[in-house]
């Protein structure tokens, strides 16, 4: 039993050891009524997940104003960032806005801080306008970026297209609230991993799971308080059986990229500002992978990850300085 105890605290560690370095940049808005929840869904698994190290996050405009997004982001790190070694101190402000393009910011100065120690995967949960800008401001600096996942992208004639009668209609949000900044970012040639809307609209909560989150405690129970007007929103409003954590599913290529479907497919610009992916190379495209599906054990993985409590006995990352 003692020898077990030892190699499963050697293990531990060395998961730690070799998680990889992320950044996650969001639009979290939870606690506002009729707001996206989304966001914190997946910045609580990135919390809970050993095979990630967090070295910051920035905040953008999106499902709500900047202000909004980055006072909801401290406060989820304040409340559970501690399991990911994080505090508010990791936490940086960036664009209020498309126009704030190529201005910089704090979340620009700290993520330049950041790459000039490490290499780091950048998760973009909103507009692309922080990484766009930071690419403007330090285009040297783009290699030190290993590979961007971002949720946006569709295929030609997908209808973003929700409820019974097809009746609620979405844009692809992320793209369509700053695509000048997607365009940077696609032509910087990082490798791209995108998490299409689309894709994201099958991973659903219901009822069921948000008492089932309740009763965790922790993070869960937050989660499950928080989200019940807008689940409420999707189930009588909109009429589906369940409220989609679309963001949730971009912390899976890190966490458990076995349970995804990724395929080869080429993205470009189209004349109205769409990311649109194909499975053949068009005039201006370049190479991406594209999730286009996932296994039905995600969900139940999703939701063990936003239950377990959190991490004991590891330090907080060192902040960076403002």
């Amino acid at each position: 039993m003692r020898k077990l105890c030892v190699f499963i605290a050697i293990l531990c560690l060395a998961c730690r050891t070799h998680a990889a370095t992320v950044w996650i940049d969001t639009d979290v808005s939870i606690g506002s009524p009729f707001r996206e929840v989304d966001d914190a869904f997946a910045l609580v698994l990135a919390f809970h997940s050993p095979e990630i190290r967090i070295a910051g996050l920035s905040t953008t405009y999106g499902n709500a104003p900047l202000g909004q997004t980055t006072r909801a982001a401290r406060d989820l790190v304040q409340r559970f960032g501690r399991s990911a070694g994080l505090t508010v101190d990791h936490v940086f402000a960036g664009a209020g806005s498309p126009s704030d393009l190529g201005r910089r910011s704090g979340a620009s100065d700290a993520l330049a801080a950041i790459l000039q120690k490490q290499k780091v995967t950048y998760i973009a949960l909103g507009p692309l306008t922080n990484l766009a800008t930071f690419l403007q401001l330090h285009p040297k600096m783009a290699t030190r970026i290993e590979r961007v996942i971002f949720v946006g992208g569709q295929a030609p004639g997908v209808s973003l297209a929700f409820g019974p009668t097809r009746s609620f209609h979405i844009h692809d949000a992320n793209v369509f609230k700053d695509s000048a900044a997607t365009g940077t970012v696609l032509r910087s040639n990082i490798p791209l991993t995108l998490v299409p809307t689309a894709t994201g609209s099958h991973l659903l909560v219901d009822g069921a799971d948000l008492r089932q989150l309740e009763r965790s405690g922790g993070a869960g129970n937050y989660l499950s308080r928080e989200s019940r007007i807008w689940l409420w929103f999707w189930t009588h409003f909109v009429k589906t059986n369940g409220g989609p954590i679309f963001d949730a599913l971009a912390i899976v290529p890190m966490t458990r990229p076995e349970l995804l479907s990724i395929k080869k497919r080429y993205a470009r610009m189209d004349a109205a500002g769409n990311l649109v992916v194909t499975p053949r190379l068009t005039n201006g495209a370049r190479p991406v992978r594209d999730c286009t599906g996932f296994a039905l054990e995600t969900k139940r993985f999703v939701l063990r990850r936003l239950q377990q409590a959190p991490r004991k006995g590891e330090a907080p990352a060192e902040p960076l300085g403002r």
